[in-house]
């Protein structure tokens, strides 16, 4: 190693092999999350555009959802494995977010802006589904540089917390954001199901993305290099395939996690449009309140997720946040599903909305009050347990290396998601199977369906029941994962002997 890189590396080194960065570049590469997000956003409205353009009835729609989820979860460890062997001297991150922006961007506005304009005939579905695919594979690249890039970013403590923090609030933020932009081209559109609508949400998702994404290839640049991410700067470890069997099976804290983000997933892809729609645009009788709603409660939601990282999350690991924000989440669950079966959904009002009997706002209602506040807390506790997911695996990528002597934060990434993509991907297929069940096989409920009891039934169910079982999950899982801050620091010590003694 020359002296002009020591000299940059000791920029960011501590004592014992703890490692940092300035806290803007934490803030830019959070661009990346931002990204993966904005362009899992179009495919959770994917389905109507399948329903009105492709040709597929309701069940088959919600099922070639959980055959491009399953798709995306096989392409995880291939990915993974080469951007393990052959991504170090171009940066194992930095190639991914080229590859996987690239594809995304190019393969999403041939899906969403061309097969709707083809002949109705098998041509649409052919089309759609050749770049679906390769759609996905470039989600699979994106997706692994936030595991890749968590890891080399830092691996400070008091910083490895805030990196949630910051990717959270963003894509928080950004979610509530396009919520609002959803519901308004579907008034402004009139359906969901309008191609003018996804090809105007194409453009705002696309643009975007790509600009999150240029912003993380900066901030991640002077970090991506091999001294922040093997254990040995001359010569990258000797990574295999067989390696995911050894780490699937010697990993504890990666089975844990596996099992806590897999079940909080299957609930989250369960959370469709078309669940959405019926809890607002049917049940509470005005789709609109949707992104008002969101826009209302997100913000002190994040407040109590920065409180919950920033202050458990620092001060007595992440574990204990997790602990935390899971039971939070159970509690509040169940107070929803009460107030949406017990009380008056067509009551819920905000200023500047009319609720769904058509009439102004003059005051907040008892069941507006009582929903925000479950949905407040119980949204902050959630947005703990999704966003501690991200150092949690930068943590668990540590002990792998620290196990076994090989840092493959790319395998370790994709064997997570792949898991997870696995037991997830079958979300929208319960949906359309369960709006199947109740007489909606042929279209999805929309803005002029009326309302009924089972409809509400469905929404609550796939909204907050299975919400509430993934939760149960994480607190056994936890009772299981070794990984504490004490822990911890032992681990990030051995790994500095190992590099020194590579040297």
């Amino acid at each position: 190693m020359d002296s002009s890189s020591n000299e940059k590396i000791k920029r960011y080194m501590k004592e014992d092999g703890i490692h940092f960065v300035p806290i803007w570049r934490i803030f830019g590469f959070s661009g990346a999350n931002m990204a993966v997000n904005l362009y899992m956003g179009i495919t959770m409205i994917m389905s109507y555009y399948l329903n009105g353009y492709v040709g597929m009835a309701v069940v088959l729609a919600s099922s070639f959802t959980t055959i491009m989820r399953l798709w995306d979860g096989i392409t995880d460890p291939i990915a993974g494995f080469l951007i393990d062997k052959f991504g170090g001297r171009f940066g194992k991150t930095r190639l991914c977010l080229v590859i996987g922006g690239t594809m995304l961007f190019v393969n999403s506005f041939l899906m969403f802006n061309v097969t709707d304009r083809l002949p109705e005939t098998g041509i649409r579905t052919v089309f759609f589904v050749v770049f679906t695919l390769l759609y996905y594979i470039g989600y699979t690249f994106l997706n692994i540089s936030n595991h890749v890039g968590n890891v080399c970013l830092t691996n400070d403590p008091s910083q490895r917390p805030i990196l949630s923090i910051v990717g959270t609030v963003i894509v928080r933020v950004m979610r509530a954001v396009m919520t609002v932009v959803v519901a308004s081209l579907a008034v402004k559109y009139g359906s969901l199901k309008s191609a003018e609508l996804f090809h105007e949400y194409w453009l705002i998702v696309a643009l975007l993305a790509t600009l999150g994404i240029v912003i993380a290839y900066i901030s991640i640049a002077p970090k991506d290099i091999r001294f922040f991410s093997d254990t040995s700067t001359k010569k990258a470890s000797q990574v295999k395939m067989s390696d995911y069997i050894q780490v699937l099976l010697k990993n504890r804290p990666l089975q844990m996690m596996i099992i806590t983000r897999s079940t909080d997933m299957l609930a989250n892809t369960c959370k469709t449009s078309a669940i959405v729609l019926v809890l607002y645009g049917i049940a509470a009788g005005n789709y609109k309140l949707s992104g008002g709603w969101t826009m209302y409660t997100t913000v002190i939601g994040l407040v109590m997720m920065t409180l919950g990282i920033g202050t458990i999350g620092r001060k007595l690991g992440l574990k204990k946040a997790m602990q935390l924000g899971s039971w939070g989440v159970v509690i509040m669950d169940v107070l929803a599903i009460g107030l949406w079966l017990l009380c008056d959904p067509k009551t819920l009002n905000l200023p500047g909305y009319t609720n769904g009997y058509g009439q102004a706002f003059t005051g907040f209602s008892f069941f507006t009050i009582m929903l925000f506040f479950v949905s407040v807390i119980g949204g902050g506790f959630q947005m703990i347990t999704s966003s501690i997911i991200p150092p949690m695996i930068a943590d668990v990528t540590d002990y792998e290396a620290s196990r076994s002597g090989k840092y493959i934060p790319g395998m370790v990434g994709t064997l997570f998601s792949f898991m997870d993509k696995m037991i997830s991907s079958f979300g929208p297929l319960l949906v359309g199977v369960g709006f199947a069940a109740i007489g909606f096989a042929d279209k999805f409920p929309d803005l002029n369906t009326p309302y009924s009891t089972s409809l509400l039934i469905i929404a609550v169910i796939f909204y907050y029941g299975l919400e509430l079982i993934g939760a149960l999950f994480n607190i056994g899982a936890m009772k299981f994962y070794e990984l504490t801050p004490e822990k911890m620091k032992s681990i990030e010590e051995t790994i500095y002997k190992m590099r020194e003694s590579n040297e």
